[in-house]
């Protein structure tokens, strides 16, 4: 295990929305043992997909290493936060039903911007020196890439974003035929106009021909996937830590066709859409066709990767990637 530390936090965030009652969102931030923050130090903010909490960014399996993301990333002298929606995980969860996936935007953006600030004037920890000028790159896997793009075209919350197997054009879960594929793609036909009380995880997800195809693969150990799909699955009874009991209702609309493309194309910053080679986009190679405003768009395809990339044998080549790549955007923008 690397060395890191890491500060639990809860952000108020109701008044976004106006919410009755108070509304916090959960977060963690992990930096390095020994932190020097130099010239735009580099935060991400990562956000978990359907049926995922915020330690999908940080897992431990008994007998197996290396599943934290968190822990690579701050080895490499990057803040690393990670937050989980609003009605997701350890978030307030009485919204979890009612929110619409704008309010979900609006409200993380709300959490990152305190973030922000407090890593600025270096509250957070007293052992976290203030970053001035940080470089802020929002990641999101799945939902949290579809919320994460919503969040950039409404509230330019961050200087760069990471889109992680959601697309921007149209995301389809793969199966393991063709036939099982046009039921899969069958369902989801909904707009950003459709009311919430239409729409269902349970009864949606019941409607899926196979889950453990899409979302994992075939070399990851037999005990690990158990894990992760023990309690049901994606709906779940129970959650493993990294996962969530608990998934919005706005998550099943995002599937449709052209659900995010009027906000990908609303977006000016850098892009880097990343995935597994088996994922929901169904033609990674045109998901920049999306992004027709950004000044910088990237696609990395990861080889023996699913859906759930953390999971995968290849997920290191996916976080050496997200890295680079925001070192790289960070350190352009300091030039």
């Amino acid at each position: 295990m690397i060395p890191v530390k890491s500060v639990s936090l809860r952000i108020e965030v109701g008044a976004t929305i106006s919410a009755a009652v108070p509304q916090q969102i959960a977060g963690t931030v992990y930096y390095p043992e020994e932190f020097e923050p130099g010239e735009h130090p580099l935060v991400i903010f990562a956000a978990p997909g359907g049926g995922y909490s915020q330690h999908y960014y940080n897992m431990h399996f008994d007998g197996h290493e290396g599943y934290s993301e968190a822990e690579y990333h701050t080895a490499r002298d990057i803040v690393f936060i990670t937050m989980d929606h609003l009605g997701v995980g350890e978030s307030s969860l009485e919204l979890t039903e009612q929110l619409s996936i704008e309010q979900a935007a609006d409200t993380n953006d709300a959490f990152v911007r305190e973030v922000v600030t407090r890593l600025e004037k270096g509250s957070v920890a007293a052992d976290l020196p203030p970053l001035a000028s940080p470089f802020v790159v929002g990641v999101g896997q799945s939902m949290g890439g579809g919320v994460t793009i919503v969040m950039q075209s409404r509230n330019r919350t961050f200087d760069a974003i990471v889109a992680l197997g959601k697309s921007a054009l149209h995301s389809v879960l793969p199966q393991p035929t063709f036939d099982l594929f046009d039921v899969q793609r069958s369902i989801f036909y909904f707009s950003r106009t459709t009311p919430l009380n239409e729409l269902s995880i349970r009864l949606t997800s019941d409607r899926i021909p196979d889950f453990l195809y899409p979302f994992h693969w075939p070399e990851e150990p037999e005990d690990v996937v158990a894990e992760d799909m023990k309690g049901g699955y994606p709906a779940r009874q129970e959650a493993p830590v990294f996962g969530s009991a608990t998934t919005p209702t706005y998550a099943v609309a995002m599937m449709s066709p052209a659900f995010l493309t009027p906000d990908a194309a609303r977006i000016e910053v850098p892009v880097l859409v990343a995935g597994g080679e088996r994922d929901v986009m169904p033609d990674a190679r045109r998901e920049p066709t999306a992004f027709i405003n950004s000044s910088d768009v990237s696609v990395f395809i990861a080889p023996r990767m699913a859906h759930m990339h953390n999971f995968a044998p290849t997920r290191r080549l996916l976080w050496q990637r997200v890295a680079e790549w925001s070192q790289m955007q960070a350190r352009r923008e300091v030039a």
